[in-house]
């Protein structure tokens, strides 16, 4: 099928220009950070990306290691790292590794790991490592002196087996922040290693855009000027046109121009969205403004939106509910007589990417299905969007 709502894809439509200039920067060395709202398509990129450049390459996301909402799993993301990074080596040293079982415990993939590290690698020093980490993990020790030398793997693996460059692509990167209650200095340490790495390239990329920036662009922060920042920005017209046109024609189904027009103007450029009006028109066989009138009410629509909402305090999620009553756009003033509530929210929502501020105090709510959804799917009788905007600040 042309459409397709959730996962990723290896082929993304329309980002050739972005895949090119990701490809040639990573490929001489310069780490990159790609910075874009949820759902706009960054996974798509650094898919495509990864695999036209030829490149060995390690993606996973900080994302997985998130407990409890702002806790983190520090040594289950050093044992991804470890095992991950190991694991590629092997592939490269001409062996793939099966895992004898399927978890998603990493400590139990290093486990699994060690074996063939000392028998077809040949590192002692690193088989040491994985052993005192896996020491250390079992007995439930701290692991900051072991990261410090975990941030030197690619580089070693790099040199040891010929190899000119390979990438790290870490996705939601800014989820690392909260590992600082393990590792208060783990930027500062990944800073100092990654930037005399000459064999490996750095990609990272993260959803939660203000705090992303706080990350790569603060002056006091150690990745200030590191990164090449690429902003992922949602479709133009013409190409939402062409990719709902070509997807119709594809599957088969005739749309008018007029319905297609009406659909770009609805999800603004989004893919996520375009995915899912093109999917919906292809099975449910109704007209592009029937599917339009009902989306805000889409279970797809309300389990993506909920779970943006439900991450919020609810001062940011009357701040958001106000913007939505307002068209999607205002000004601070127009958003509260609390001025100190108001601050806050904005504060939050533009840290988590979902408002950002445009020229003259004007904050915009940057995923156009919020607007719907709050001002249509909520108010029809969303419980679940009732009670994630009720509440007390904690």
């Amino acid at each position: 099928m042309w459409f397709i709502y959730g996962p990723p894809t290896s082929n993304p439509f329309g980002r050739d220009e972005e895949i090119r200039t990701l490809i040639g920067l990573v490929k001489n060395g310069q780490p990159v950070s790609l910075i874009g709202p949820r759902r706009i398509g960054k996974t798509s990129i650094i898919l495509a990306s990864l695999s036209r450049s030829s490149l060995p390459y390690v993606l996973f996301s900080a994302e997985e290691f998130i407990k409890n909402e702002r806790g983190f799993n520090f040594q289950e993301f050093l044992s991804a790292y470890v095992s991950k990074v190991t694991n590629l080596a092997l592939s490269l040293a001409g062996l793939k590794f099966q895992f004898t079982e399927k978890t998603r415990s990493y400590l139990k993939q290093l486990r699994e790991l060690i074996g063939g590290v000392k028998i077809y690698l040949n590192m002692p020093e690193i088989s040491a490592l994985i052993d005192i980490i896996l020491d250390k993990a079992e007995r439930g020790k701290e692991l900051d002196e072991e990261f410090n030398r975990v941030l030197d793997l690619p580089q070693i693996f790099a040199e040891r087996l010929g190899i000119e460059r390979l990438i790290i692509a870490i996705d939601e990167f800014q989820y690392l922040k909260y590992a600082k209650q393990s590792l208060p200095e783990i930027f500062h340490l990944m800073r100092s290693k990654w930037q005399f790495q000459r064999n490996v390239s750095y990609l990272i990329s993260g959803s939660a855009v203000g705090m992303l920036k706080e990350i790569v662009s603060g002056k006091e922060q150690p990745f200030y000027q590191f990164f090449y920042s690429m902003k992922v920005n949602p479709f133009n017209r013409e190409t939402s046109r062409n990719f709902l046109k070509k997807g119709f024609e594809t599957e088969g189904i005739n749309v008018s121009d007029h319905e297609i027009e009406a659909a770009v103007d609805y999800v603004d450029g989004f893919p996520a969205w375009l995915n899912l009006v093109g999917i919906k028109a292809v099975i449910e066989r109704r007209s592009i403004r029937q599917i339009l009138e009902d989306l805000p009410r889409d279970e797809n629509v309300i389990n993506a939106i909920e779970g943006d909402i439900r991450k919020l305090s609810p001062s940011a999620k009357s701040v958001l509910r106000k913007l939505a009553t307002l068209g999607g756009k205002g000004r601070l003033k127009d958003l509260g007589d609390d001025v100190w509530t108001v601050n806050r929210g904005i504060s939050q929502l533009t840290r988590y990417g979902y408002v950002e501020k445009e020229e003259r105090g004007i904050y915009r709510i940057v995923d156009p299905m919020v607007v719907h959804y709050l001002n249509q799917g909520y108010k029809d009788g969303g419980s679940k969007g009732a009670e994630n905007l009720a509440g007390r600040d904690g």
